[in-house]
């Protein structure tokens, strides 16, 4: 086992087996919280002197151990042993990053088989490596070659602010769909053609089975009361990769992402009477800006659909 305190310039290495024979023995100093404390003595077996402000530690296949150094803005390479008292020559090798690292990530790192050959430092300052583009920045992450001897920069990339977790894995274990087939699809309010939309009313809820295709929304219009709940349930009904659809409703602030062969659903009240318009928000074709229909909400008191086309989702008259 593996500790870092950020204050202490060395990274701790503790015995597992040493921990179990301590509780065995109740070899103890005290207690914090009613939990009893170790004799720190009895389970360490090495303290590996990485540098300034220590923190986290990734491994790779080949016996090494990377710490990342917050004060000194830099990754530790050490050797697992042997721990014969001779700790400082553990450390074989530095490479400082930019700046103030805080996580890092080797290949498959967390896993009981790492593959050591590439490692990402998650920096928590950037300090201008890039271009400014106001008081909000994103931070620097280094691609790191651990596969040598020593530590070789390849690439730097930029995040959003405090980047903490990462994974890093071999492509070929990742094997993800890309459209979820319709056979496989169980919502109840999935449909896969025009002709099984539906805008079905019971009291004042009003549920719409809606298909989402290139190019075009099935119902393209939507007629409810002021006050009504409202469910869309939409199916995306494309079966090709890469080809997803968006349904937003702007004035109601709902913007939803439905994937290849996916049913989602969005809920909202019809609180304000108006005319508002949804639209497909990704790309989906050369007739994208097309894809578009609207919500008719009628006042309490009623007002006709010609009425309401004549006006703004705020109510004014178009043009006035």
């Amino acid at each position: 086992m593996v500790g870092s305190g950020k204050l202490a310039p060395f990274t701790t290495v503790y015995d597992f087996q040493k921990f179990l024979d301590a509780v065995q023995a109740n070899d103890t100093v005290g207690s914090e919280d009613g939990i009893p404390v170790l004799r720190y003595e009895s389970v360490r077996v090495a303290e590996v002197p990485v540098g300034l402000g220590p923190l986290h530690t990734q491994f790779d296949d080949q016996g090494y151990a990377y710490t990342s150094l917050f004060v000194e803005s830099a990754i530790a390479k050490w050797r697992l042993g042997p721990f014969d008292g001779h700790d400082s020559a553990l450390v074989v090798a530095k490479i400082p990053v930019h700046y103030n690292v805080g996580h890092l990530v080797a290949a498959h790192g967390d896993a009981r088989h790492p593959q050591g050959r590439y490692l990402v430092s998650m920096n928590k300052l950037s300090h201008g490596r890039h271009l400014s583009v106001g008081p909000s920045q994103p931070e620097s992450s280094q691609l790191i070659d651990i596969s040598g001897s020593g530590l070789t920069m390849l690439y730097e990339a930029y995040t959003e602010p405090e980047p903490h977790y990462a994974i890093l894995m071999n492509a070929n274990v990742v094997h993800p769909i890309e459209v979820y087939p319709q056979a496989e699809n169980r919502d109840p309010n999935a449909i896969w053609a025009a002709s099984d939309a539906r805008i079905q009313r019971s009291g004042s809820v009003v549920n719409v089975r809606m298909l989402a295709v290139r190019s075009y929304f099935a119902p393209s219009e939507i007629e409810v009361n002021q006050g009504d709940s409202v469910i869309v349930h939409i199916t995306n009904s494309e079966q090709s990769t890469d080809m997803l659809h968006g349904w937003g409703l702007a004035e109601h602030n709902i913007n939803v992402v439905v994937d290849p062969g996916e049913t989602k659903t969005v809920a909202f009240r019809a609180n304000r009477s108006g005319v508002f318009p949804f639209y497909c928000t990704n790309f989906c074709s050369a007739m994208h800006q097309e894809m578009q229909g609207y919500l008719l909400v009628r006042p309490r008191g009623g007002a006709t659909t010609a009425q309401l086309l004549n006006r703004t989702p705020a109510g004014r008259r178009a043009g006035g």
